[in-house]
């Protein structure tokens, strides 16, 4: 009997694991596995502007799709890191977190070295070529280089209902997935609290063997009739709530930028994202600290700066309830995406982990049902250790800023404890750089590259003193640092700006 695979919800989530599932080729005896995604007709389409990791560029390249044609359909550009301005003292400073490791990482004493040079260069455009290409607005690679391949390591900035139309269409019409527009009404369970069925408003139903919960924040699947606990991050993640606002460029050949910009408020930061028509913004924020129509003026105030003619009236209000499934993977049902949590989009990290999952449903579907329950309980306490790395990694960003000019930054700095797993390694860190054992796993969401670029981008002096190997290559370290810099200006010279790379095969599309 064919295997059957049904996924509840589209968006950008459920059409992801549909076509990674489907490009992957499962079979049981001969038979393809048969993959069908029920989406209802009215869930609206929010399509704001969303920024990427990496690792999209390996998911798009095993769904099939062309990385051009990725571009052009939707409207993407590339991210090459994030830049955070007014993070640490509120007063028109920034640093980066770039996509590309610093020169030397894992072989010297990176934060030594650096606490002793005397430049004012800070410590990314120091250690990292990637950031002077931010500075420039250039593109990681030319138009020539092949689909996926850069010379700098880089993500997307995206339209999410662009993107989620796209990979609908490659799904159905390349990947053979059933679509199937419907409503959802409940789910049947056999008699150990297995789904065998959902059940639409229309009264048919279908049958699977495995599902998957994309439903969102309405997790109908994992939150409603299996009912996996619900753990709330409100008490380290006060940012409850997000307007979002698309701001048109003022003209065709307006720069793009080249990383995510994330600026910090007096109750939150906003974001800014730079896509091919126009830029994405919007403003997180936390409401116990400033009401709708203060943020709104705050985002609006940002957003005349790109634009003066900006139509304020189009902001959408978007809630964030901070948390995640205790147990995310329960007998055959899987959630992801939004029904499996979420946090505030600092760093990015949703669509990561739903591409985690759905490299892990390649790597363990189809199983029998006697392989289940093993299967599920390394889910479950992988992911999970996942959204605490994610609490961790988000909360050092708040916890090194050196502002306490609003209550916000008095609560986000001062009155929210850490975990002890980051109390204890921000210790360590004052005497050495993080290295991959402090985190204890191959899979590792943020590595040490990551935490040192915020580490030493929020508080440059961070490292105290040194307890290492007398000898720690800061001569040989010094040397790379040199023989990097002389790459700078021939990547500058013969590397493209953003708007000039798409200018080659893309017909511009309309600013709006």
């Amino acid at each position: 009997m064919q295997k059957r695979v049904v996924i509840l919800g589209g968006g950008t989530a459920g059409w992801i694991v549909a076509a990674r599932l489907a490009a992957e080729g499962l079979s049981v005896d001969g038979q393809p596995v048969a993959i069908t995604l029920i989406e209802s007709s009215d869930v609206p389409t929010i399509g704001v502007g969303e920024g990427t990791w990496p690792s999209m560029r390996s998911t798009l390249e095993k769904i099939g799709i062309p990385e051009k044609e990725f571009l052009q359909v939707c409207h993407a550009a590339f991210k090459q890191g994030s830049r955070f301005v007014n993070w640490c003292k509120g007063q028109g400073e920034a640093y980066d977190h770039p996509f590309t490791m610093p020169v030397g990482m894992g072989r010297h004493a990176l934060g030594k070295a650096f606490s002793k040079q005397n430049s004012a260069i800070d410590f990314s455009h120091w250690a990292c070529l990637q950031s002077a290409m931010i500075d420039a607005g250039k593109s990681p690679k030319q138009p020539q280089t092949p689909d996926y391949a850069g010379v700098f390591n880089y993500g997307y900035h995206l339209d999410a209902g662009r993107f989620a139309d796209l990979l609908k269409r490659h799904a159905v019409d390349r990947l053979g997935v059933t679509h199937c527009i419907g409503h959802f009404s409940s789910a049947e369970l056999d008699e150990k609290g297995w789904i065998s069925a959902l059940l639409l408003n229309d009264d048919r139903r279908i049958e699977g063997d495995f599902f998957i919960d994309a439903s969102g924040t309405h997790n109908k699947l994992i939150g409603g009739c299996i009912e996996s606990p619900f753990i709330s991050l409100k008490d380290v993640s006060p940012n409850d709530s997000a307007l979002a606002l698309p701001v048109a460029y003022t003209n065709a050949a307006s720069p793009i930028e080249s990383a995510t910009l994330s600026t910090a408020q007096g109750a939150g930061w906003i974001w800014d994202i730079g896509l091919q028509h126009r830029r994405g913004t919007g403003y997180v924020y936390a409401s116990a600290f400033t009401d709708d129509q203060a943020a709104l003026d705050t985002l609006a105030a940002y957003a005349r700066n790109i634009n003066p003619a900006v139509d304020v009236s189009t902001a959408r209000k978007l809630m964030i309830n901070p948390g995640y499934r205790a147990r995310p993977w329960v007998n055959n049902c899987v959630a992801v995406g939004m029904a499996s949590g979420f946090i505030e989009p600092l760093e990015a990290s949703a669509l990561v982990m739903v591409e985690l999952t759905a490299s892990y449903l390649c790597e363990h579907l189809p199983a029998p049902t006697s392989a289940f329950e093993g299967i599920a309980a390394r889910y479950n306490a992988l992911f999970t250790e996942r959204w605490s790395r994610i609490r961790d990694f988000l909360q050092l960003h708040y916890h090194l800023s050196e502002r306490r000019d609003t209550a916000y930054w008095k609560a986000v700095t001062e009155d929210i404890p850490l975990s002890d797993r980051l109390s204890g390694l921000l210790e360590e860190w004052k005497y050495r750089d993080p290295v991959l054992n402090d985190f204890g796993h191959y899979m590792e969401l943020f590595p040490p590259a990551s935490y040192l670029y915020v580490l030493l981008g929020m508080r440059p002096q961070h490292l105290q003193n040194s307890v290492g190997k007398k000898t720690d290559g800061a001569a040989q370290l010094l040397a790379d640092i040199a023989a990097n810099e002389q790459k700078r200006a021939h990547y500058l010279a013969h590397l493209p700006d953003n708007r000039s790379y798409f200018n080659t095969f893309i017909r511009q599309p309309e600013m709006a």
